[in-house]
């Protein structure tokens, strides 16, 4: 008898390890999720106005049939 138990214990091992990974994973899924801090303001403009397209310039040339 306690040679069989003896054959067992490996994998009762890895069998008891396997649940509590399954059980750990599924806790952390399950679990309400915290609400996420704020990082910064939505506008990454700098001074949180529209830019003026009067002012803006072009970062590339313009078409050759544009003048």
């Amino acid at each position: 008898m306690l040679a069989d138990l003896g054959a067992l214990t490996p994998s009762l091992v890895v069998c008891v390890a396997f649940l509590i990974g399954v059980v750990l994973f599924l806790r952390r899924q399950m679990a309400p999720k915290l609400p996420e801090e704020d990082d910064g303001p939505d506008d990454i403009s700098g001074d949180g106005t529209i830019p003026d397209p009067g002012r803006s310039r072009s970062v590339s040339p313009p078409d050759r049939g544009e003048g």
